[in-house]
């Protein structure tokens, strides 16, 4: 196989586990042509994606746990795009030249949201340099999120198809759609799942299709949405996860994790996220090690210990011959 081959199987590997999370290693070795151990020694190569001298997680986290294949991608890759004010400009020039008729709303949207940008940066004080931020979604939004949108603002039920990471099994779900809110780069939607009689939120990237039913529901008098948005992370992970850095790492996890890190008095810092398993946080803490320490759960701490000590049992025997 050519290199430019394996570069679009590995492009495609990332790309369905990241839409089909849980995935056995069986059948995911299928859809590429390769028998179950010949992808399992791609998966380790790919997470050497990254920049030199390439460590293992530094844009990547794909593992294998009881059999089946999750991926996390870095922070960093969702972070809000910056251009310098003479770039900004000539990109707001260059969409005077787009034809509107390939999509009129959104490239009205996107023309006012970079005037606005360059707008609101002006300073005649400042140097050409001076950084302009536009935030942006962590994928490309899709007509099923325009769907949700719609449904939300018209108070109109929604049918999902919804892929349940935990039961690894997909299922319909019909949904009074309250609101969507992003966290650490990812899309949610809470609402009232009817098959559940309960308010749920739903991870984007998990909702396989949406179909719209033309029938109004009445939201909740005593709807809180501000409240729903500060509860609902509860509901999307099993663990909250709580790590300490020392200061001599901790610069780079603040920039890295942004608002879910915080800087303690002593420069140490305290990152606190919600994940679906506990291998990737273990993952997290060793490679800062000796630098990083699980707080919490508990049973955090003692997947790490168990880790530890298998990577120290892999060097007790010394090299082979």
């Amino acid at each position: 196989m050519n290199v430019t081959d394996r570069i679009n199987r590995i492009l495609f590997i990332m790309s369905y586990v990241s839409q089909n999370q849980g995935i056995t290693v069986d059948k995911l070795a299928a859809q590429v042509a390769l028998k179950p151990r010949e992808l399992l020694k791609e998966i380790d190569f790919i997470l050497l994606v990254g920049k030199p001298p390439f460590q293992p997680d530094d844009y990547v986290d794909i593992y294998v746990e009881d059999d089946r294949v999750f991926i996390e991608f870095d922070q960093m890759l969702n972070r809000p795009l910056r251009f310098t004010q003479p770039e900004a400009i000539a990109l707001f020039m260059s969409l005077q030249l787009l034809d509107p008729a390939v999509d009129p709303k959104k490239v009205k949207s996107l023309k006012k949201k970079i005037q606005d940008a360059i707008s609101d940066s002006l300073d005649t004080s400042a140097s050409n340099s001076y950084p302009i931020v536009f935030e942006q979604t962590s994928a490309p939004v899709s007509d099923q999120f325009g769907q949700l949108r719609e449904a939300i603002e018209q108070n109109y039920k929604v049918q999902l198809d919804y892929y349940s990471l935990t039961r690894n099994q997909k299922r319909k779900r019909t949904i009074h759609p309250y609101f969507l809110t992003k966290s650490l780069g990812y899309w949610y939607l809470t609402g009232h799942c009817e098959l559940r009689d309960d308010v749920r939120t739903f991870k984007f990237e998990r909702i396989l299709s949406v179909q719209i039913v033309q029938e109004a529901f009445q939201p909740p008098a005593d709807l809180d949405v501000n409240r729903y948005r500060k509860e609902f992370l509860a509901q999307s992970g099993q663990n909250e996860i709580e790590i300490h850095f020392d200061p001599t790492v901790s610069s780079w996890i603040l920039e890295a994790w942004g608002k879910s890190a915080c800087q303690n008095p002593d420069g140490s810092a305290t990152l606190t996220f919600h994940s679906d398993t506990l291998e990737y946080p273990s993952r997290l803490v060793l490679s800062y090690a000796p630098y990083a320490r699980p707080i919490r759960p508990q049973r955090l701490i003692g997947k790490v210990r168990e880790d530890s000590l298998a990577i120290t049992n892999l060097y007790e025997t010394g090299p082979a011959g």
